[in-house]
C-alpha cells in the first residue's frame, strides 16, 4: 500500500500502553503501509512500554519529540509526521482507534483510485462502538485472530462526527494548509479540518461502518478540561465566520504553513 499512518502519540496512562499496543500491532499484521509514530512528551516512555511489546517490522519508524511547553500540540506534530512522509496517501490516526479491516483497504482505494481525496472511514451519526477495554479484554484480543468483531460484546453505541482518523491524498493535505498549529491541545481542530478540506475543494467521501473507540482516562490534552479551550474555539468560530477570501489570505499568511512549505518534499 502507497499509505502511511501518521499516529502523534502521549503515554499519560496505563490504559494508553494497551490501546497503542493494541493499534500497532493489529496495524503491522494486517496493512503492509508505513507508520510513523512521533511520541511528544517531557519523558520517553515508548521504548519501555510499547515497543517490545509490538511485532518487530522495518515498516515502524518513531521518534521522539521532548515536550517543551504544557500542552500535548496534535497539530504540531501531525505537520511534523505529514513532511517526513513520502506516500500517495496518509492517514491521520488516534492512538484508541480500530476498524474492520475491509474499511482501510476501502478508504485507501477510493483515494487511490482518484475517485475522492478524503475518506473518514465511519459514518457520521450513530457509528461509534465505544469498548470497555480492560486488561483481561486487551490480552484476548491480542491472542486472537485480531478480528474487531471480537470486541462487540464490549461496546456501547456512541456518536461519531469527524475525529479518530482522516485518510488523505498528501499533495491535497499540503496544498489546503496542513492541520492549523494554531490549536492547540484537545478541541475543535478535527472539526475545523473538516470545514477547511470541504472549502479548499477536496472530494470528500464517508464509509457508513463503525469505529472502534478503545476507551481510555482523560486528561487536559484530551478533554474540555484543556485550559486553551476556550482559546481554541473562539479561534474555530472565527475561521467559520471569515468570507472566502479572508480565509485563504489568513492561511496563505500562517508562519507556521510558510515554514513548513520549505520542508514538503516532493
Amino acid at each position: 500500500m502507497n499509505l502511511t499512518f501518521l499516529i502523534p502519540v502521549k503515554i499519560e496512562s496505563e490504559d494508553r500502553v494497551r490501546n497503542l499496543t493494541t493499534v500497532l500491532t493489529y496495524m503491522l499484521n494486517k496493512f503492509d503501509a508505513k507508520i510513523l509514530v512521533q511520541e511528544h512528551d517531557k519523558v520517553q516512555r515508548f521504548n519501555d512500554l510499547v515497543l517490545p511489546n509490538i511485532p518487530k517490522s522495518d515498516n515502524i519508524e518513531y521518534t521522539f519529540d521532548l515536550q517543551t511547553n504544557n500542552y500535548f500540540h496534535k497539530t504540531k506534530i501531525l505537520n511534523d509526521l505529514l513532511l517526513k512522509s513520502d506516500t500517495e496517501v496518509v492517514c491521520n490516526y488516534d492512538t484508541d482507534v480500530l476498524l474492520p479491516e475491509k474499511t482501510y483497504t476501502e478508504a485507501y482505494q477510493l483515494i487511490e483510485s482518484k475517485q475522492y481525496d478524503v475518506v473518514y472511514p465511519y459514518g457520521c451519526g450513530i457509528y461509534q462502538k465505544a469498548i470497555t477495554y480492560t486488561q483481561e479484554t486487551f490480552e484476548k484480543f491480542l491472542n486472537s485472530d485480531l478480528n474487531v468483531q471480537n470486541l462487540d460484546k464490549h461496546a456501547r453505541i456512541h456518536n461519531s462526527t469527524v475525529g479518530w482518523c482522516q485518510f488523505v491524498r498528501r499533495e491535497n493535505y499540503i496544498k489546503s494548509f496542513m492541520m492549523n498549529e494554531n490549536f492547540h491541545a484537545w478541541g475543535p481542530e478535527d472539526s475545523e479540518f473538516y470545514y477547511r478540506l470541504s472549502v479548499m475543494g477536496n472530494r470528500i467521501a464517508r464509509i457508513n461502518d463503525f469505529v472502534y473507540h478503545l476507551e481510555h482516562s482523560r486528561s487536559n490534552d484530551s478533554w474540555f478540561s484543556n485550559p486553551l479551550w476556550r482559546e481554541n474555539t473562539q479561534l474555530w468560530h472565527w475561521i467559520q465566520s471569515q468570507s472566502g477570501e479572508n480565509f485563504l489570505n489568513y492561511y496563505q499568511n500562517q508562519d507556521y504553513y510558510k515554514r513548513r512549505l520549505k520542508d514538503v518534499r516532493s
